[in-house]
């Protein structure tokens, strides 16, 4: 049933071909053509002074400025009228030959009618691209007409009539020479078309393979990033909680201030630890893709205000005001835990990134795109800010580098990987602008329910 189909639709794609390159062609060939049969018509008219031979010579080229003229006053429309009326112009011109060998039947200029009869035939057959059946009424009509009027009325003599015999098999081998073109035409047609379908195949395949090593190599580098964060981020705090409770056990000597610090130092490794396995659990449980968010519709103001609770003493710490401006009755469509772990992230990112005494403030508002709503927050701080090169790679696990905040704090840069992750599964978007020295603005848009 596949074959069927294909074939049918190579046969489609064949015919718009032959369509095509004839409607491409068209002004050039029909002009030759009226070119010519004027010669011939001056000629009649002139030179040999016979006026029927000339008033045959005038059909064809009626036809064929009928043909010009809707051509170029339309040259995309009227395309199939225009193939029809050429086929019709094929029979008239032969119609005209043995028109002009009738005329000339009892003189001299036969032999050089039948010649043109010959020429005419022979031109038909190399410019035909009809299908089979028009094919055969444009060589059958014409011959059966002239047949039929030669021995009705006009009578040749056996000499005459052996003169004019040779337009049969003529015309015969006009129409196979014809099909033969056709075929061939048509088997190039195919080959041309296969080597196209396979050539798409194999870019498709081959776009598919880049497709595939570009994820691969993603994949690798993701895994790269992630033991390098193992090996690194989490064996050093891990390396100072056992440098400190060594030295806890082993020094008897020290006295109560020194092993507050330790104790201090260790209870900082072990909340910086436990935060970034908190992230590294999230991002690895983000790319798993039967994940879905349970999304519904909240308060905006009253979920970032409890975000805002929690991150309060991490603000106070470093003299940084947050700030809610988000109104009460703006709504976000979003799963509750997604939705607080992306703005906590993207609030200790901004508090990290503030100078002591800085402002950090949150938005919120309703936009609208087409028919769709979306609610769209922004966090605004006046930090350090970043370049266009920073803010290009933040959200790429290969290049993501975290750098030291304000005050020395350290990181991963998988918090805004995981922001991204989670406003990716909302079909959500987060954009970034940012100026050095100035601060920057993070605004992610998530789509309300319809």
């Amino acid at each position: 049933m596949e074959n069927i189909t294909d074939n049918q639709k190579l046969w489609t794609d064949f015919n718009s071909y032959l369509r095509y390159t004839f409607i491409k062609h068209l002004t050039l060939i029909v002009s030759i053509c009226i070119s010519i049969l004027l010669y011939y018509l001056y000629s009649d008219w002139f030179l040999r002074q016979n006026a029927a031979a000339a008033l045959w010579r005038l059909a064809p080229i009626v036809l064929l400025s009928i043909i010009l003229i809707l051509h170029l006053v339309s040259k995309t429309k009227f395309n199939k009228l225009k193939n029809n009326l050429f086929a019709i112009n094929y029979m008239v011109l032969q119609l005209m030959m043995f028109s002009i060998c009738l005329i000339y039947l009892h003189h001299e200029a036969l032999a050089p009618s039948v010649t043109g009869v010959i020429l005419v035939v022979f031109l038909i057959s190399m410019d035909n691209k009809q299908n089979k059946r028009i094919t055969l009424l444009i060589y059958s009509v014409p011959i059966t007409v002239f047949t039929f009027l030669l021995f009705v009325f006009y009578q040749p003599t056996q000499k005459e009539f052996f003169t004019i015999f040779d337009v049969y098999p003529i015309v015969v081998i006009g129409y196979i020479i014809n099909r033969i073109q056709y075929n061939l035409r048509f088997k190039l047609f195919r080959s041309n078309y296969l080597l196209k379908r396979e050539q798409d195949k194999t870019r498709t395949l081959y776009a598919e393979t880049l497709k595939v090593n570009e994820e691969l190599n993603k994949s690798n580098s993701t895994k790269d990033r992630f033991f390098g964060i193992i090996a690194h981020d989490i064996k050093n705090p891990i390396s100072t909680i056992w440098g400190l409770s060594d030295l806890l056990m082993l020094d008897d000597e020290m006295d109560r201030k020194s092993r507050l610090q330790c104790a201090k130092g260790i209870n900082q490794c072990v909340k910086n630890t436990l935060t970034l396995l908190e992230s590294l659990l999230n991002w690895a449980r983000a790319q798993n893709t039967s994940i879905t968010p349970k999304a519904a519709m909240h308060k905006t103001s009253g979920m970032v205000a409890e975000v805002l609770q929690v991150m309060d003493e991490a603000a106070n710490k470093k003299n940084v005001k947050l700030v809610n401006n988000i109104p009460d009755d703006v709504e976000v469509y979003a799963d509750k835990n997604m939705f607080e772990t992306v703005i906590r992230n993207l609030l200790s990112n901004a508090i990290k990134y503030t100078y002591a005494g800085g402002t950090i403030s949150v938005d919120a508002q309703l936009t609208f795109k087409g028919e769709h709503r979306f609610t769209q927050i922004a966090i605004k701080d006046d930090g350090v800010g970043m370049s266009g090169e920073q803010v290009s790679k933040l959200f790429k696990i290969s290049s993501n580098k975290s750098a030291k905040g304000t005050d020395g704090e350290s990181g991963t840069g998988f918090g805004l990987l995981l922001v991204k992750e989670f406003v990716d599964k909302h079909n959500g978007t987060i954009a970034v602008k940012s100026t050095p020295n100035k601060g920057s603005v993070f605004t992610i848009e998530l789509p309300l329910a319809n």
